[in-house]
């Protein structure tokens, strides 16, 4: 009687094991968006004096794109218009949807803002803003700005924000923070749907009054895991960026489950003499990626 009575136990037991196992998974790669955003460093066609190698860094830098597998892809400084278009047309069967840039002037000297975003599936445009406040004569003639594109993943609807804001003054800089939220963080804000605001914010952690403004003025809490974020994936130190991601979670279970900063290709050299003080990997911003789990249906 008694064997009987442990065969029964063990049967019980299993049963309630298999089920929590059931209800509980590990998650997947299924599971997890994943977010790339790049200060690509492709500026417009009449900048050829800086001697970029813009058609170079573009073709490895799409190679990279086609062997990451990302889902959304959020770059800055796409000026260029051939080499923008280049890279839509390269890596349309594997990204099918582009969006961007917005703010484009036709007839006229200014440039777009150099933001685009290519997914692996389908976005709605929903709003964009252009600054109105502006310091430096490149950065008037970019029409810098933010967009706003939203999706659906595994049954969640997510937000995205991608910008390239200004950077010096800090008065002009926390101006076009003022404008990302009051324009297209807070007008489009709903419960249980994050928001995630990424881009090249040209603010640096190590100026703390400075990121703490920002974070105030975008209505974000610092969720960077800093002990992480100065390794790349080959666990070389990196100095800290201007470039981020923030996530607004507005009461949803949506995880971050990987923030780094990348390095991504080598040091690209300018000439006899360097243009600018340094160039890292294909660019000269350090690429950022996200992770995030939402909860299954």
């Amino acid at each position: 009687m008694f064997k009987y009575f442990l065969v029964i136990s063990f049967l019980f037991f299993s049963c309630l094991h298999s089920e929590a196992k059931t209800e509980n998974p590990p998650e997947t790669e299924k599971d997890t968006l994943k977010i790339l955003s790049w200060n690509i460093h492709m500026l417009p066609y009449f900048y050829v004096f800086t001697k970029t190698k813009k058609r170079k860094r573009a073709k490895l830098i799409i190679e990279e794109f086609k062997n990451r597998d990302y889902n959304i892809i959020l770059i800055q400084e796409a000026f260029h218009r051939k080499i923008r278009n280049r890279i839509k047309r390269k890596l349309k069967k594997k990204y099918p949807y582009a969006y961007g840039p917005p703010n484009k002037q036709y007839f006229r000297i200014q440039t777009n803002s150099g933001l685009l975003v290519l997914s692996d599936r389908p976005l709605i445009e929903k709003s964009s803003v252009q600054f109105t406040e502006s310091y430096s004569w490149d950065n008037r003639m970019a029409r810098k700005g933010a967009q706003l594109v939203q999706g659906e993943f595994n049954g969640h609807i997510f937000q995205i924000i991608n910008t390239h804001t200004e950077g010096t003054p800090v008065i002009i800089n926390n101006s076009q923070f003022h404008e990302i939220y009051d324009g297209l963080i807070q007008p489009y804000e709903q419960k249980n749907i994050p928001q995630i605001i990424a881009g090249d914010f040209n603010c640096n952690m190590k100026n703390e009054d400075q990121f703490s403004q920002m974070l105030n003025l975008l209505h974000v809490t610092d969720t960077i895991p800093h002990q992480d974020i100065r390794y790349n994936e080959k666990n070389k130190i990196l100095k800290e960026g201007i470039d981020h991601i923030f996530i607004r979670k507005n009461m949803s279970k949506v995880n971050v489950t990987k923030y780094r900063k990348l390095l991504i290709g080598f040091d690209w050299i300018q000439g006899r003499k360097k243009i600018f003080k340094k160039t890292v990997g294909y660019s000269d911003h350090y690429p950022v990626d996200m992770h995030l789990v939402f909860p299954k249906q």
